[in-house]
């Protein structure tokens, strides 16, 4: 029975997990996506995308110390640097978007002010939100009019402690985006910029702790990584919990649920259930089992007479 229970949990586990497992692509097969060719591209192998697949991404460095003493500009023509703001003790949540970009910072953007209205930490209290142009040709006016339009979308007309937008040099733009591993490029054809999406967590001493990959971010997940950032410092009981089912991905960027950690939970529960219920049979069957008598007639007694219904002893 024990046998039949381990191999039955085993083959499931294996199914779970390769039910929940990311499909994998070989390279071959990434290239010929990335090369496909273009309206009249006679070489697959130089198209646009192809250019551009190695000068744009995200490439994760986990444990990279970002650097803490450039000097940014707010919306208010104020300088300041991520020294500054880490003194708090608070992670910061770092959002590259330049300001003027009219698709996909936008959605980025988006992305993270729709997860923080479905979250319970708020900027300023729990972590401090960075957003930062990595445009150096832009100022304090554009990122005024980012982060005006910003505070409509979360019902906030003023200013609040806790959310930063900053614009910088060449050099802190530079040294910025190399530290988290942002690649991006600028078209002159397009006047605009091609880069990656995604946003990146900073522990309170200024490392990068996660990535948040896409443009979508879960609340759970934007959660469970502030809250690992923090070294657990902010969140509640549940999120303390969540953090032993869910584990980070780097490939993916993403938080995914420990399916063999929750099978073999399940494997131990069961065992235990069955063992509990074969010992309480065996208590209840001991329990009720007729003792045998071990009185011995002497020779000669005689048996007590019985009486039938009708009140006439027999003997």
């Amino acid at each position: 029975m024990m046998r039949f229970v381990t191999k039955w949990f085993a083959v499931m586990g294996l199914g779970l997990c390769l039910m929940s497992r990311p499909t994998v692509y070989s390279q071959a097969d990434q290239e010929s996506r990335i090369t496909s060719r273009a309206p009249g591209s006679m070489d697959p192998g130089k198209d646009r995308l192809s250019a551009l697949r190695d000068e744009v991404g995200i490439d994760q460095k986990l444990g990279e110390k970002v650097p803490l003493d450039a000097s940014w500009t707010d919306e208010l023509g104020e300088n300041h640097t991520l020294a500054e703001v880490l003194k708090s003790g608070r992670p910061v949540l770092l959002v590259p978007a330049y300001f003027k970009c009219r698709l996909i910072c936008n959605k980025v953007l988006n992305g993270v002010f729709d997860s923080l209205k479905l979250t319970s930490y708020q900027p300023g209290r729990d972590f401090e939100l960075v957003v930062f142009s990595f445009d150096d040709r832009e100022g304090p006016a554009e990122a005024r009019a980012k982060k005006d339009q910003m505070m409509a979308t979360v019902g906030r007309k003023r200013s609040v402690e806790g959310w930063h937008f900053w614009t910088g040099s060449p050099e802190a733009i530079k040294g910025l985006t190399k530290a988290i591993g942002f690649r991006y490029l600028f078209e002159k054809e397009r006047d605009e910029y091609m880069h990656g999406t995604g946003i990146t967590v900073l522990t309170p001493n200024g490392e990068v702790s996660r990535y948040l990959m896409g443009i979508n971010y879960p609340a759970t997940q934007l959660q469970l990584a502030l809250s690992e950032a923090s070294g657990n410092r902010i969140g509640t009981l549940v999120d303390q919990v969540k953090m032993l089912c869910f584990t980070y991905d780097p490939a993916s960027g993403k938080y995914t649920l420990v399916v063999m950690r929750l099978v073999q939970a399940g494997g131990v529960l069961t065992v235990f259930s069955l063992f509990t219920f074969m010992g309480w049979n065996r208590i209840r069957k001991w329990f009720h089992q007729p003792l045998k008598s071990t009185f011995t007639a002497l020779p000669g007694a005689v048996s007590d007479p019985i009486r039938d219904t009708h009140g006439v002893s027999r003997t």
